[in-house]
């Protein structure tokens, strides 16, 4: 199509309206001289063209590192975008009918403009005294992309005021550019100062994650006030618009594992993009594309969406959440668009990230509010990868945020085993994790894992544990940990190394308190040997007579039965100190267990286990008063005694036995 078509095709108030004019006049302007307004276009778009190749600016012109100003921009000067000072317009002075420019990048470091045009205002359409300005777009690429996920924030301006963000779409599909403005007041009201409050439990996101993967009825929790994924929702129905999650270094199978979890907030991940070395082309400017870094090091996650007004040092973005987690402190990053790709169902922008600029201190329901050249804090996490072949270690920095850090632990930790050159999905990973909190004891845990589960591959089965140790600790409801650091050390054992309890059996079936007793339990290795592993126990003096269980298996068969008790442990953890000590006696895949039990009255209190109770004492515990801490049970354990091993054990066996 020619330059002089497309003029001729453009909608009221388009491309080569006199500048003079503000879109009133350019309104009446089309109606009035309709004949002569393609060739007025023509001669406007030529000089345009023609100026800046002969390098003579014309007067009034840009200064270098801001946007060339656009024919359909000059029927409304738009002030400095730098400039606090900003004018705007209330959302109550928004009527249908007017038209305006929106900014934003589509590609490279040029900083575009396209036309708006009013179609009225939503009342309470995000919530209650939350109105929406609804507004159809304009211009030859957005016409051809539509509504494109990463643009949430684009500033728009009528009669060169500032009147908010585009930041909702209307379902996916759409014939037309039609988008949601979230009025610049509104988000304006979140600039005040608020702390990064840690007080409260956030959602467990990655617990819920891996209950729903297991086929438990545990739905994702949804964000408060946060989007909803792209695409989702009723159709036609407004939803905000979507944000790029750029994944750098992952690995599209960890990627698509964990990606239900950011797609329950709006994000779209996407392995791809990269992090920049240097700054930014483009200087921040409304309109410019703006990042929230999730994870940044050896791999980089960040969403991405656009700049939509400065005010000093404070930025507002997005129009709408990112994670809608409140008051944060997330890394600020500038981003470099490599292109916008158009699909019909809901173009996306592809971008680099750049190192941090500043920090995100605020993810309301209306913006994120950022502050430049703050540095905000994160956790460092070390993994070193070794095997026979060497070793590789890989560095990250991960949000610092009780909900989300046990699930980016969880993806950098599955993601260094799987991008590792050696990396066998049939061989045994033996972990070893230790997790620095300041003003506590390290907290070390080891273990082996191996590909006993074809439905979970043995490196996610090994992060999503590293994850929920990390979450028991951070996650918890009496205090903010300061978490110094968490390292991991995993080892690749060349061969798969599982093997199962074929039987069990005791030397006798009878026994007397004080009395020992030869335990055998004969075990199989994958496509192995067999052989024999030996306890020999001597019951407790105290041992009550009567009909006792011995079980012998792995941990997590043990933990699967105790369940519950493990459960009620951690509910009534006093605090951060009783979770470290829980944590030390948790049970390992590598160790085999014999235990003996007997049906007896027990209780748990405040976390210790008190079995064999006499009934007097358990009546007292059985008092309502009591109920909220402490839990009766009806089976009291006799001894335990473990048994380290070179192999991961699956499952478990159990014999009884008398006391005489």
């Amino acid at each position: 199509m020619s330059r002089a078509t497309a003029a001729s095709r453009a909608p009221r108030g388009a491309r080569g309206a006199c500048p003079s004019m503000g879109p009133g006049g350019a309104r009446v302007a089309t109606r009035r001289l309709a004949a002569v307004l393609p060739a007025l276009c023509m001669a406007a778009l030529w000089l345009s063209a023609f100026m800046p190749a002969v390098g003579a600016p014309a007067a009034g012109a840009p200064a270098a590192g801001t946007p060339a100003a656009t024919p359909e921009s000059r029927t409304a000067a738009i002030p400095d975008p730098t400039n606090a000072a900003m004018p705007m317009l209330a959302v109550e002075d928004i009527q249908a009918g007017m038209e305006g420019v929106a900014r934003t990048v589509f590609e490279g470091s040029s900083l575009e403009e396209f036309r708006v045009e009013i179609l009225g205002v939503l009342r309470n359409a995000i919530g209650p005294q939350q109105d929406l300005i609804l507004a159809r777009l304009h211009g030859e690429k957005v016409e051809f992309t539509g509504v494109v996920s990463g643009m949430s924030g684009s500033p728009v301006y009528v009669e060169g005021k500032l009147i908010g963000a585009l930041s909702y779409r209307l379902g996916s599909f759409a014939k037309e550019a039609i988008a949601g403005i979230t009025p610049i007041a509104d988000m304006l009201k979140l600039a005040g100062p608020k702390p990064a409050a840690m007080g409260s439990r956030g959602p467990d996101l990655l617990g819920r994650f891996l209950a729903s993967q297991a086929g438990e009825d545990t739905a994702m929790p949804a964000p408060g006030g946060a989007a909803m994924a792209a695409g989702g929702g009723a159709p036609g129905s407004l939803q905000p618009i979507g944000v790029p999650l750029v994944c750098s270094g992952c690995d599209p199978g960890v990627l698509r594992y964990y990606a239900p979890i950011f797609e329950a907030f709006g994000l779209e991940p996407a392995a791809g993009g990269g992090m920049a070395q240097g700054p930014a082309d483009l200087p921040l400017l409304p309109g410019t594309p703006i990042g929230g870094a999730l994870v940044t090091g050896d791999l980089s996650v960040v969403g991405i969406g656009t700049l939509t007004h400065i005010d000093h040092t404070r930025v507002f973005a997005f129009g709408h959440p990112l994670l809608g987690t409140g008051p944060m402190e997330m890394p600020m990053t500038q981003a470099q668009v490599l292109v916008t790709f158009a699909s019909a169902a809901a173009s996306f922008k592809i971008a680099n990230s750049t190192p941090p600029v500043g920090t995100i201190v605020q993810d309301g329901m209306t913006a994120i509010v950022g502050e430049v050249g703050r540095t905000a804090p994160t956790i460092p996490v070390s993994i070193r990868v070794s095997s026979p072949a060497g070793g590789r270690e890989f560095r990250y920095n991960i949000l610092r945020n009780r909900a989300w850090s046990p699930v980016l632990l969880a993806l950098t930790t599955s993601n260094s085993l799987i991008r590792t050159t050696e990396f066998d999905a049939a061989a045994t990973l033996a972990l070893r994790a230790r997790i620095g909190i300041e003003g506590y004891p390290a907290v070390t845990f080891e273990d082996l894992y191996s590909g006993t589960n074809p439905g979970q591959p043995v490196h996610t089965t090994l992060a999503n544990d590293a994850g929920g140790l990390f979450n028991l600790l951070y996650n918890n409801r009496f205090e903010e940990p300061r978490v110094r650091s968490a390292d991991l050390e995993v080892d690749m054992l060349e061969t798969s190394q599982v093997a199962s309890i074929k039987s069990l059996r005791a030397a006798r079936t009878e026994v007397r308190p004080g009395e020992g007793l030869t335990v055998t339990a004969v075990l199989s290795l994958y496509r192995g040997r067999e052989w024999e592993e030996t306890w020999n126990v001597v019951l407790p003096e105290d041992t009550r007579p009567g009909d006792t269980e011995i079980l012998v298996g792995s941990g997590p068969a043990i933990d699967g039965l105790d369940r519950r008790m493990l459960e009620r442990q951690v509910a009534q953890a006093s605090g951060l100190s009783d979770l470290v000590r829980l944590i030390s006696r948790q049970r390992r895949s590598r160790t085999l267990y014999l235990r003996m039990s007997r049906r007896a009255p027990t209780a748990i209190v405040r976390s210790e286990v008190l079995p064999d109770l006499p009934l007097s004492i358990f009546s007292v515990f059985n008092n309502p008063r009591l109920s909220a801490d402490t839990t009766l049970m009806g089976e009291a354990p006799i001894l335990e005694v473990p048994k380290d091993l070179d192999v991961v054990v699956v499952g478990g066996r159990r014999i009884s036995l008398r006391v005489k």
